[in-house]
């Protein structure tokens, strides 16, 4: 009888391989949904390159890819243009002491203008200024770089198109705690019907 009893009790290679699966999920989600304090930027599709601006000449990069409604990252490098008469497309020193300005105005429908400075505070690289919009709606936008320093003022600008949501995303709008704690609860409920498992294993056997 007690043989009987263990062996309905015996875990089995398929069990422990399922909740080994559910733990390492718990992991995934709560290591991929925890919100990290520094987010690398820098870089990412080129929308402008070598733009003249006034005295400058610009460059700007913008990520995501594609772009969709939420977080929308510039990164901008702001050069000398070369002196009137010369005929190159090697962009000047660059220029590390300007003010530069972003400002996202929809074109489809009547919205609120979005501005934000460009600074290189948070930059990853320090030679380019970094600003981060949040687009409220999909469409076409036009993004304008406003630029100024002690050698005068010029702007660029460029259009986006903005997508809409993706699925994945709307969901983690629900809020990262929430997901995060899923997570949390389902590497506690795999260790805990482990070790549970486990227990009566060895009650069985004594």
């Amino acid at each position: 009888m007690m043989k009987l009893g263990h062996s309905s009790q015996r875990r089995t290679p398929k069990r422990d391989a399922g909740m080994l699966a559910l733990t390492w999920l718990g992991l995934a989600l709560i290591m991929l949904l925890t919100p990290r304090s520094v987010q690398a930027h820098g870089g990412g599709v080129p929308q402008l390159i070598n733009a003249e601006a006034g005295p400058y000449w610009l460059s700007v990069w913008t990520q995501p890819d594609p772009i969709r409604v939420g977080e929308f990252h510039i990164t901008v490098a702001v050069s000398e243009a070369p002196e009137p008469g010369v005929s190159t497309r090697e962009a000047g020193d660059l220029v590390l002491d300007a003010t530069v300005l972003v400002q996202a105005e929809s074109l489809g429908q009547a919205a609120e203008a979005l501005v934000a400075p460009a600074t290189r505070d948070n930059a990853v690289n320090k030679l380019f200024y970094e600003a981060d919009l949040t687009l409220p709606a999909e469409g076409r936008w036009q993004v304008d770089i406003r630029v100024s320093s002690a050698a005068g003022a010029g702007n660029a600008t460029f259009d986006v198109e903005a997508l809409p949501p993706a699925a994945f995303n709307t969901l983690l709008g629900l809020g990262w705690p929430l997901w995060a704690g899923l997570g949390l609860v389902l590497v506690t409920t795999g260790w805990w019907v482990q070790m549970s498992r486990r227990q009566k294993g060895e009650v069985d056997r004594a």
